[in-house]
C-alpha cells in the first residue's frame, strides 16, 4: 500500500479529533451512546458533537454544522437518516474532512434507490478527498486509540495481535465478545458494512504493514473484485495468517446477504479455490477459529513456528490421547513412535508409564514419582527427542487441578518446542485454573479435536506460507 493510502487509512483507527453527526443529549439514542463511548474507553482526541438543537452533549459544546468547528477534524461518524445525507456531505467536503464513517441504514441494501444515493455519496466524498467506510456498520473498535464502536457495551481494553474485518457488524461484534471470553486481545476491530468505497480487500492491504496486528480474521459475505483479493491476500498471507468465515454458503444464506449489505455472495467452490491459492485458511464457525487465532497468537508468535508436523501427545488417561491423535492424524499431522533414548527415559524414570505415542499414567506409577509432576517429567524427556517437533498435553483431569496448573505454567517456562494444553474436564477449580492459563497465554483448548485441529492448521498455513516464497521466486 502506497505511504498516502495508508495515512488515509490511519485517520479511521488514531483521528486526533472526530466530528458525531447526530450527536444526542438523549440517552437511549445511538448519537448519545457513541459519544459516551469516546469518553468511557480512554480517547485522548478532540471530541465535537453536532446537533443543531442542542447547546451541550455529555459537557462537549455542540456545534450545528461542521463547517462551525473552528479546528480540522480528522474524522466524521454519521449518524443521521440517508434523506439527510447529500446537504450534511456537502457541509463535510467543504470542511475537507478525510475519513468518514456512514452508521446508518438505508442504501444499497434496501434497492435501485438506495443504490443510487449511496454512490452518490461515494462520488461527492471522493471529489472531497474523503474516504467513507459504511454505511450500515457499527464503525472502528481500537483499543491502542481508544476508539469505541457503536452501540455495543463491551470494550476489550488489552490491545493484542488479531485484526478482525466484517461485513456484518453484529456477527463482527459476537466474535470479538466471544474472543475475549477465549483469552484472545484484539489490534483493530473494521465493521465494513456495504463497502461503499473503503472495501475489506482494502483493509487486508492496510494490515499486511500493520505492526500491532500479527493475524487477520474476516467475517465475509462476499468479494466483488475476486482478481484483486488474490492479488493482496497472497503477499498479506505470507507475513500473516489470513481466517476467513465465509456466510452465504447456500441458497438461503446467499439471498439473505443481499439483503443484508448488498454483497453478492457467490459459490462456495469458487471461493475455496481463491483461498487455496492465497494461503488462506478457511474456518467453519466461530469457534474454530478462535481455536486457530489462539495457536498462531500464542504458539506461533507466542513459543515459535514449529519446524514439522511431529506431534508428541501426552496424556493423563489414555482415552483423550487416542482421540487427539485420532484427529491429528485426519488434518495431516503426524504421531510417530518415540525414539529408543526417550523409551529408555520413560521406562527409567517412570516405569509404570507406557512408552508409545501418545503416552499416558496410570495412578500407580504417579504414586512412584513421589511428588513430582508425570507432566513436567514427561515433558523434559519428550523434548529432547528429535522425532518430536511439538507437544500436546492431553487430560489434565480434575483430580488435583492446581498440580495441573502448577506443571503447565512450569512448562511454559522451560520448554524450548511448541506445546499447547488440552483440558476436557470442568468444575469451579478446574475453572479458575483454565482462567489462570488464558491470562498466562497458554494454549489452552477444551477438546482433544479441537487442539488437534488448531495443530493442524499451524503447518497448513506453513506449508502455504512455502508455497507462496516458492512462487515469488519461479
Amino acid at each position: 500500500m502506497e505511504p498516502k493510502e495508508r495515512e488515509a487509512l490511519d485517520k479511521f483507527f488514531y483521528p486526533q479529533s472526530v466530528a458525531v453527526i447526530g450527536a444526542s443529549a438523549e440517552p437511549k439514542k445511538t448519537g448519545y451512546v457513541w459519544v459516551k463511548n469516546f469518553v468511557e474507553y480512554g480517547y485522548k482526541g478532540k471530541i465535537y458533537p453536532i446537533n443543531p438543537k442542542e447547546d451541550e452533549i455529555l459537557g462537549f459544546k455542540a456545534y450545528k454544522s461542521v463547517l462551525d468547528v473552528p479546528d480540522e477534524i480528522d474524522l466524521v461518524i454519521f449518524i443521521v437518516p440517508a434523506a439527510a445525507m447529500v446537504k450534511i456531505m456537502e457541509e463535510c467536503v467543504k470542511k475537507k474532512i478525510p475519513a468518514g464513517i456512514i452508521h446508518s441504514a438505508g442504501y444499497a441494501e434496501t434497492g435501485k434507490e438506495g443504490v443510487l444515493l449511496q454512490q452518490k455519496l461515494v462520488d461527492m466524498a471522493r471529489q472531497g478527498g474523503m474516504k467513507l467506510i459504511g454505511p450500515n456498520c457499527v464503525g472502528i473498535l481500537c483499543p491502542e486509540s481508544g476508539h469505541p464502536w457503536a452501540r455495543r457495551s463491551t470494550f476489550p481494553k488489552e490491545v493484542g495481535g488479531v485484526a478482525v474485518i466484517s461485513q456484518s457488524g453484529g456477527g463482527g461484534g459476537y466474535f470479538i465478545n466471544m474472543g475475549e471470553v477465549r483469552g484472545l486481545s484484539f489490534s483493530k476491530f473494521i465493521s465494513i458494512g456495504n463497502e461503499c468505497d473503503v472495501s475489506v480487500i482494502d483493509f487486508m492491504d492496510y494490515l499486511k504493514d500493520d505492526p500491532k496486528t500479527n493475524a487477520v480474521f474476516v467475517y465475509l459475505e462476499g468479494f466483488r473484485d475476486g482478481q484483486r483479493f488474490l492479488k493482496i491476500a497472497k503477499p498479506l498471507s505470507r507475513v500473516k495468517p489470513v481466517l476467513v468465515y465465509k456466510v452465504g454458503r447456500t441458497e438461503v444464506g446467499r439471498k439473505m446477504t443481499a439483503s443484508h449489505t448488498g454483497s453478492i455472495a457467490g459459490s462456495l467452490a469458487v471461493y475455496d479455490g481463491a483461498f487455496r491459492q492465497a494461503g488462506v485458511l478457511r474456518v467453519e464457525d466461530f469457534e474454530e477459529a478462535q481455536d486457530y487465532l489462539t495457536a498462531f497468537e500464542n504458539v506461533w508468535y507466542g513459543q515459535g513456528i514449529p519446524k514439522g508436523p511431529r506431534v508428541g501427545i501426552i496424556a493423563g488417561p489414555g482415552g483423550p490421547g487416542v482421540a487427539a491423535a485420532d484427529t491429528c492424524g485426519e488434518v495431516g499431522l503426524e504421531v510417530p513412535p518415540f525414539s529408543e533414548e526417550t523409551v529408555r527415559k520413560l521406562a527409567e524414570e517412570i516405569p509404570g508409564a507406557s512408552r508409545t505415542n501418545p503416552t499416558d499414567i496410570d495412578l500407580g506409577a504417579m504414586a512412584m514419582l513421589k511428588g513430582k509432576n508425570p507432566f513436567v517429567v514427561r515433558a523434559n524427556i519428550i523434548e529432547a527427542d528429535d522425532n518430536i517437533d511439538m507437544m500436546a498435553f492431553v487430560g489434565l483431569g480434575e483430580n488435583n487441578p492446581k498440580a495441573a496448573l502448577d506443571a503447565m505454567l512450569e512448562i511454559q517456562a522451560t520448554c524450548k518446542k511448541p506445546f499447547i494444553v488440552i483440558w476436557p474436564s470442568a468444575g469451579k477449580e478446574v475453572d479458575e485454573c483454565k482462567e489462570v492459563l488464558l491470562q498466562k497465554k497458554v494454549p489452552l483448548f477444551l477438546t482433544p479435536e479441537r487442539g488437534a485441529k488448531a495443530l493442524g492448521a499451524l503447518i497448513r498455513y506453513k506449508k502455504a506460507v512455502e508455497r507462496l516464497e516458492k512462487e515469488d521466486l519461479q
